[in-house]
C-alpha cells in the first residue's frame, strides 16, 4: 500500500506541474512577479541545500528534505534527479524509481539521470527495465568509461538475473576414439638401476598401451539463492571410462563439489568444498578431499580476470604412505576479440608426502595453459591449446637415486560442431611429450577422440 501512495502521490505531482504548465499563464494571470520570484529563490535554495547534504553523504537528511518539498519542487528535473540520488542512498528504491523517471520525462537525453534509473530499477528487482535503460544509455554514450561502466552493469544485470532463478542443469557426455598411450607408460623395454648396476625388464604394465577409450560422464548442477547477489550451488561429476582390451585401467571418479557464491562490488566470489574418489580396476584406490575459492573481476567488455587458490588431501586406500597434500594458486585472463576468445592460466601447487618416508615425492609443480578459440560461424568453433608443466623435486628417489627433473608439454586441437542448443558435437586431437631424467617416467602419447555432448 504505500508504494501504491507513493505512485499516486508523484503521477498527481507531474499532473498538476502540467496543468500549472498549459493553464497557469490564465488561472494565475494575477500573480504577482514578487511571488513568482520568491518561488524560484526557494527552489534554488532547496536544490542548492540537497546539493549540499548529498555532497557530504548526508543521504537521510537530504532524503527528509526533498520528501518536505516534493510537493512544491516534483517534476522539476534538477530536484527530482537529487532526490533520486538520496533515496537510492536510503534504499528508498521506489521513490528513486519515480524521481529519476520524472527527470528522464522531463529531459530524455539526460545520461547520468537515465544511468541512475537504471541502478533504481535493479535495486528494486525489476532487471528487465534496468538492462532497457542502460541499453538506451550504450546506444548514446561515447566516453570509453561510461561505455566499460554500462558493459559492466548489464553484466551484473545478467548475472543476478541467473541467480534469481533456481537452476537444475543435467549435462551427459560421451566420447571414444584412439588413445597411443592410456597408461602414460614409457617406451622402454627396460631401465637401468643404479642401486644393483644392472638393466630391469619393465613389466607390460609400465611400458605403454594403446588402446580404444570409452568415455561416458553426466555432470549435474542444482544452484539456489539466497537473495539477488548470492546463491548456493552443488554440483555432481560422474565419469567412467572402459577400455576395449585393456580392463584393468578401467577407471571410474566422482566429483562432488558444494559452494557458496556472492559479490563484493564487481567481483563474484565463490567458496567451496569438493570430495573426489577414484575407483581403477573395480578397486577403490584414493580419495581426494580439500577446499577452494574462486575470484572474477571484469575489467572492460573485452577483459576479465579471475584467480583461485585451494587445500588439498590424497587419501590412499592401499598404502597410506601414498598420502599426499597440496596447497596451490592460479592466475587467470580472458579476452574477447570479435570471434576470438583467447585466455591464459598460470598454476603453482606445492605437492607434499604425507609420511617422512615418503618425502622423495615432495615437489613444486607449475603449469601453464594457453589456449583460443575462433567462431567460425554460429554452430562452428575451432579452439587451440598448448599446456606446459615444470616439476621440480626436492629430494633423492631411493629407487632410481635421482632428484627428478620432469618437463611436460600437450598442444591440442577441436572442432565443435553446435547442433542445438543443447547438443554439442566435438572432435579433438592431442599430442603430449613428457621428459624427465628418470627414463621410466618419460612418456609420448597421442589422442584422437570425438564425442557428443547434451544439456538437459
Amino acid at each position: 500500500m504505500p508504494h501504491i501512495f507513493e505512485l499516486v502521490r508523484y503521477h498527481v505531482i507531474i499532473l498538476s506541474r502540467c496543468i500549472l504548465l498549459l493553464y497557469g499563464p490564465v488561472v494565475f494571470a494575477q500573480t504577482t512577479n514578487l511571488a513568482v520570484i520568491s518561488t524560484a529563490s526557494s527552489e534554488k535554495q532547496v536544490i542548492n541545500q540537497l546539493n549540499k547534504l548529498i555532497n557530504a553523504k548526508k543521504y537521510k537528511q537530504a532524503y527528509a528534505l526533498a520528501n518536505q518539498t516534493v510537493m512544491d519542487f516534483g517534476g522539476e528535473p534538477n530536484f527530482d534527479y537529487l532526490m533520486g540520488l538520496a533515496a537510492l542512498e536510503t534504499q528508498a528504491y521506489q521513490v528513486a524509481m519515480f524521481a529519476f523517471e520524472r527527470a528522464v520525462i522531463a529531459q530524455p537525453k539526460w545520461q547520468q539521470a537515465r544511468f541512475q534509473l537504471a541502478k533504481a530499477y535493479f535495486y528494486a528487482g525489476n532487471l528487465a527495465a534496468a538492462r532497457l535503460e542502460l541499453e538506451k544509455v550504450q546506444k548514446e554514450a561515447k566516453a570509453p568509461e561510461l561505455i566499460a561502466l554500462i558493459a559492466k552493469f548489464i553484466s551484473q544485470i545478467d548475472n543476478a538475473a541467473l541467480n534469481k532463478k533456481r537452476q537444475i542443469i543435467n549435462v551427459v557426455a560421451f566420447s571414444s576414439g584412439f588413445d597411443s598411450n592410456i597408461n602414460s607408460g614409457t617406451q622402454a623395454d627396460s631401465i637401468f638401476l643404479e642401486q644393483l648396476g644392472t638393466e630391469i625388464p619393465l613389466s607390460d604394465e609400465s611400458r605403454e598401451i594403446n588402446d580404444t577409450p570409452f568415455n561416458l560422464s553426466y555432470q549435474g548442477q542444482y544452484q539456489q539463492p539466497i537473495d539477488q547477489n548470492s546463491l548456493v550451488i552443488a554440483q555432481l561429476g560422474l565419469y567412467r571410462t572402459a577400455f576395449s582390451n585393456t580392463s584393468e585401467f578401467n577407471r571410474n571418479l566422482a566429483d562432488v563439489t558444494a559452494k557458496y557464491q556472492g559479490t563484493l562490488g564487481e567481483m563474484v566470489y565463490q567458496l567451496g568444498v569438493f570430495y573426489r574418489p577414484m575407483i581403477l580396476d573395480g578397486e577403490h584406490l584414493r580419495d581426494q578431499f580439500g577446499i577452494q575459492t574462486n575470484w572474477s573481476l571484469p575489467i572492460d567488455a573485452t577483459w576479465s580476470i579471475s584467480w583461485q587458490a585451494g587445500l588439498g588431501n590424497t587419501k590412499s586406500k592401499i598404502d597410506p604412505a601414498l598420502d599426499l597434500q597440496d596447497v596451490y594458486v592460479s592466475f587467470s585472463g580472458q579476452c574477447r576479440d570479435g570471434p576470438w576468445r583467447h585466455s591464459m592460466t598460470l598454476n603453482v601447487t606445492d605437492i607434499e608426502a604425507a609420511q617422512k618416508q615418503t618425502e622423495h615425492r615432495n615437489h613444486h609443480f607449475y603449469r601453464l595453459d594457453l589456449a583460443s578459440e575462433y567462431s567460425l560461424s554460429s554452430t562452428q568453433q575451432l579452439k587451440v591449446g598448448l599446456q606446459l608443466q615444470k616439476s621440480n623435486y626436492n629430494a633423492i628417489d631411493p629407487t632410481f637415486l635421482i632428484i627428478r627433473d620432469d618437463t611436460f608439454w600437450r598442444a591440442s586441437v577441436g572442432w565443435r560442431y553446435f547442433q542445438n542448443d543443447s547438443m554439442i558435437w566435438n572432435l579433438q586431437y592431442r599430442h603430449s611429450e613428457k621428459m624427465s631424467n628418470g627414463d621410466i617416467y618419460a612418456y609420448s602419447r597421442d589422442e584422437l577422440i570425438i564425442g557428443l555432448t547434451k544439456q538437459f
